[in-house]
């Protein structure tokens, strides 16, 4: 599946639009985009899993919600309905506005074991650091699984530029993970972040995703005045555990 260079700086860009919007976009960057080339060309995407891992405090949580200037989240991709023959490890920096990833393709067969391996490295990581893989990220901070966030993705590259993405995430739903390390997990076990009619071609919000190496191409701030894009940060991990916390869910219970 495609995936960001490992340790590529890049700024990445969100916005929240209505489906009607998503369609006009995408027939606008046709000229300078083509479909990823790992996507169903008949679906025009494919779908994506991640599992995140917290602390018991959550301290990527809220790392991420109110906005810390260095953060890190640890999290283990995997794409289709089910892990096939391997995931990926990720640890996702963010610095201010640029962030970058820490990538490992893992068979499937090494998961979780992976995690025990770590855990029996002698050498750790300063505390006064931020650790760089995803490994030393869990390792250090006793990182477990908290939920599995599964959406679509319809992606497209950039043709003119070394590095340029646009993609559409659609059928955003989650589940607790209550600290299992199982990655298999039902479409029907899972709550859906709004009205999952996307996928129909309702009206419902799409989250936009731009992502360019630092040197921001022309073709950005663009696409954002046509459109009159308001960019805002958008987490599929927050908002996820914000729907946990305020309907008093118990499922983060065994994770905090």
């Amino acid at each position: 599946m495609a995936a960001d260079p490992n340790g590529l700086r890049r700024y990445e860009l969100k916005y929240t639009v209505t489906e009607s919007q998503a369609r006009a976009i995408r027939e606008y960057i046709q000229p300078l985009f083509s479909l990823d080339r790992h996507a169903s060309a008949e679906r025009r995407g494919y779908t994506v899993n991640n599992l995140y891992l917290d602390t018991p405090g959550l301290r990527f949580y809220y790392d991420t919600k109110f906005k810390q200037e260095r953060r890190v989240k640890p999290r283990v991709r995997y794409y289709g309905s089910q892990p096939d023959d391997f995931v990926v490890l990720e640890a996702k920096h963010r610095h201010n506005t640029v962030t970058w990833k820490q990538r490992r393709r893992l068979p499937i067969h090494e998961w979780p074991g992976v995690l025990d391996v770590a855990r029996s490295e002698p050498t750790v990581p300063a505390r006064t650091e931020v650790p760089e893989t995803f490994a030393a990220v869990a390792h250090l901070y006793g990182a477990t699984p908290v939920l599995l966030v599964r959406y679509f993705r319809e992606p497209y590259v950039s043709d003119i530029d070394a590095y340029g993405r646009v993609t559409f995430d659609r059928a955003l739903r989650f589940r607790p993970t209550r600290g299992s390390f199982d990655l298999g997990v039902r479409d029907e076990d899972m709550t859906y972040y709004g009205d999952p009619s996307p996928l129909q071609g309702g009206d419902s919000p799409v989250v936009l995703e731009i992502k360019t190496h630092t040197s921001v191409p022309l073709w950005v701030p663009e696409l954002v005045r046509r459109f009159s894009l308001i960019q805002r940060g958008y987490s599929k991990y927050c908002y996820a555990v914000d729907r946990c916390l305020e309907s008093g869910h118990d499922a983060l219970s065994l994770s905090l």
